[in-house]
This record gives C-alpha cells, structure tokens and sequence, in this order.
C-alpha cells in the first residue's frame, strides 16, 4: 500500500505529498487539505484525483513557484488544472503545474496593476485547439470568481495553449510557433482574396494547414492522383496555394510537395475569392 506524507498545504481541496515509493504528487480531494499541515498523512479513501511528478527538477521547480506564489493562486490554479485533466484526453505533463501556477500569477499582477496583454493569435488558437480553448473559457471564468480579478479574454488562448502543451506533451514555444506560422498563412491568405469567418470552410482549412505543416515538417508525403487535372482546372488557386506553400517552405527550410499543394487548392476554391 502506498503512503502519502504531505509536504505542502495548497488549498482545502489540495496538497503536495511525498509517496512511499519516493515520487511525489499533487493530491486532489474534498477538503483533503482542511486543517492539515506538513507531515500529515492523507487516506486513499480521500483522494478524488492524482499527478504524479516524477523528475527531480520538476519537483525542485515547484518548490521554488510554491515559495515565491500565493498559496491561494497555487490552490486554484490546481483545481483550474484538475478539472481541465478531468475533460481533455490524454494525461497532461507534470510541467504544466509549475508553468501554469507561474503564468496565472503574472496574468493576476498584471490584472491588479491594469496592464493588459493582448494575445495575437487569439483566433488562430480558438479554430486550432477548439476543445482546450473550450475548457479555457471555463478556467478563465473560474480564476475570475475565485481570485476576484477580471482576466481579459486573451487569456483563454493563453491557458488553451498552456493545456495543449500539456496533453500533447511538446513544449509551449513548438505549439506557438505552429500557430505563428498558421497565423502567417492566414494572414498571406486574406491578402490574396481570402475572406474568413467562423465558418466550417474556415475550420477545415486551418485544421488542414495545421495536418500539412505536420506532414511536411516530419516527411510524410501523401499522393494525391488527380494532381494535374486540379492544377490544370483551378490555374488561379494554383498560384495562391503556390504562394502559401512558399511562406512554409520559408519557415520549416523544407520543399512543400506538389501533392501537398493539390489538396491546398481544393481547400482554397471553397472560399469566394475575390479578385
């Protein structure tokens, strides 16, 4: 059986502890942390959710936000990262505690202080990871009530970020710079006529760019065997999708198919392009 010491109080419902086998974890459970201190131990039959942190560094990394954050920040932050585990698939790294309990607290300053930043990607994000950013609504409206701030809207593609990151366990700056380069595309693309709106056209085509930067970035060509009858009857788009695959090619240093850019064409005759 494992035991469970708890090293840090972080709210009612959720402490720190040091497990028998010599990780540690992040224990969730109502009013598991209600009158407990350090040293304490915590029952299974308490705990309603669990993270395991396995690392050394990411336990000291912890240490270290716990010792400079609000207990309370940290706390909700918790729950915030609890319930997102709770409705998003996959288990989420152990870094994104650390990570999101340092980005919360900055975002609360900044809130109390009125300095507000804007996050550019923000629509790019919604379309891109529509079920984080889903949650993130919810974790946002959370913070709110529960820290008494009123977070900008910006923020929920900031925490939607942070849970992708998290899920799919590549590093926050990859999944940015994915939408860096999607937001260029978008942009290159309203410049030559394209008109996007929260359409379904306009979702499939990011979700399409973002499964060809992957394709490409990791040499996994497709065929695509009308190739040059789409060429040959869509000249236009052609030149367009041309000119898409030219910025990732720029970005990625890596040559987009001729296949690639067949099935970009398609995608771009769906929108009424204006000349």
């Amino acid at each position: 059986m494992i035991i469970r010491k708890i090293v840090h109080v972080l709210s009612h419902n959720v402490v720190m502890a040091k497990l028998s086998t010599g990780k540690n974890s992040i224990v969730f459970g109502k009013g598991i942390g209600f009158k407990r201190t350090p040293g304490m131990f915590v029952d299974g039959s308490e705990i309603t959710q669990e993270f395991l942190i396995y690392t050394s560094e990411v336990v000291e990394h912890y240490e270290q936000i716990i010792n400079a954050v609000d207990a309370r920040i940290i706390g909700i932050t918790e729950e915030v990262i609890a319930f997102a585990q709770g409705h998003l698939e996959g288990q989420f790294s152990e870094t994104i505690h650390a990570a999101l309990v340092d980005h919360i607290n900055f975002a609360v300053e900044r809130c109390k202080k009125g300095i507000a930043i804007t996050n550019p990607f923000s629509y790019e994000i919604k379309l891109l990871y529509g079920e984080e950013y889903a949650i993130a609504d919810k974790a946002v409206k959370f913070l709110n009530e529960h820290l008494d701030v009123v977070l900008p809207d910006d923020e929920i593609a900031f925490l939607a970020m942070h849970f992708h990151a998290a899920r799919s366990r590549v590093k926050t700056v990859e999944s940015l710079e994915l939408v860096r380069l999607v937001s260029s595309l978008m942009d290159e693309a309203r410049s030559i006529g394209i008109q996007f709106n929260n359409s379904f056209s306009t979702v499939r085509f990011i979700t399409h760019l973002k499964s060809l930067i992957d394709r490409v970035k990791h040499h996994k060509p497709i065929r695509n065997p009308l190739l040059t009858t789409i060429i040959e009857e869509y000249p236009q788009s052609y030149k367009r999708a041309k000119q898409l695959t030219a910025i990732v090619h720029k970005h990625l240093k890596i040559e987009v198919p001729e296949d690639e850019v067949g099935f970009l064409i398609l995608h771009l005759e769906r929108f009424n392009v204006t000349e």
